[in-house]
């Protein structure tokens, strides 16, 4: 067991400090629990050049299990078929193997299926593949009808992840009905199919400078939760999807981001001036896209 995995389990509820230097690769199995099982996810960031960055964000609705009313990214939980031997075939850019390595995990490239699949479902955009006829079943995949995997073999068709990129990691803390051990990835959006909801848990979708944004936030406008709100400080600081990708290709090292409050303050990055201060906490969030200066 790794080091840092082997001291978290020594530590009491209360004893927060040392989670600043959790190992951002540690297995959820060793995360503390409250009851509450820790369910992987995946959450899509399109970007797109238009021709300032935007970024594609959807409002759920206010019934919904997890973070209702709030403005997220596509995104859901890990399903069985997307773990299915069947990609080995149906995939290109990505190995099994080379995935396992970049999230320090096993299944790995499931978390980049789901991000794909959930786009679909939710706001009916392709990745991976300039296919639009995908879109033709986009019910069944909802429905829980077809398999995604089935449905990519029967029309011939392959997922290019290549162009698929992590930029974080984000671990639902205790005290909600709902945990999940979520990977954040960015891709650009190449569609010509304008997004739409899929009118259950989303109900509105819309491209948006990360400035606006915030900004938006800021006024009461849109609800955010910290994932979501570091994501967009993220961004705001890249001029292009070019420049997003060609930071991520340097590898850059992961990053412990803390927070003030879950949804009433902005994270804080590193080099942030209050970065350490007492009345903030260590998230169970970790970033390797760095917040660059301004």
């Amino acid at each position: 067991m790794h080091m840092y995995c082997f001291k978290f389990l020594l530590l009491t509820a209360s004893s927060v400090k040392y989670v600043n230097n959790l190992d951002p690769w540690v297995s959820r199995n060793d995360i503390e629990t409250d009851d509450i099982p820790i369910l992987p996810a995946a959450t899509m960031v399109l970007l797109d050049d238009r021709p300032d960055l935007q970024v594609l964000m959807l409002l759920r609705n206010d019934s919904s299990s997890f973070v209702a009313s709030h403005t997220i990214f596509p995104g859901g939980a890990i399903e069985q078929d997307d773990r299915s031997s069947m990609w080995d075939d149906l995939v290109s850019g990505l190995t099994a193997k080379d995935a396992d390595e970049q999230l320090q995990t096993e299944e790995a490239r499931s978390y980049w299926i789901a991000a794909i699949r959930e786009t679909i479902e939710e706001v009916g955009v392709v990745v991976g593949n300039h296919e639009e006829a995908l879109l033709e079943d986009r019910e069944a995949l909802e429905n829980g009808i077809a398999k995604f995997s089935q449905i990519i073999a029967k029309r011939e068709l392959s997922l290019n992840l290549s162009k698929v990129k992590p930029i974080s990691r984000w671990i639902t803390p205790k005290g909600g009905s709902r945990r999940y051990d979520t990977y954040f990835f960015v891709a650009q959006s190449f569609s010509s199919v304008a997004p739409r909801v899929d009118g259950k848990e989303a109900v509105e979708v819309f491209w948006i400078t990360p400035s606006e944004a915030l900004q938006k936030w800021e006024s009461g406008e849109l609800t955010m939760i910290s994932p979501t709100l570091a994501t967009l400080q993220q961004l705001q600081t890249y001029r292009s999807t070019e420049e997003v990708f060609s930071v991520l290709d340097s590898k850059p090292l992961p990053e412990n981001i803390r927070i003030v409050d879950e949804s009433q303050a902005l994270p804080l990055f590193p080099d942030d001036e209050n970065y350490e201060a007492s009345y903030t906490w260590p998230a169970l969030g970790w970033t390797w896209l760095p917040k660059k200066a301004q």
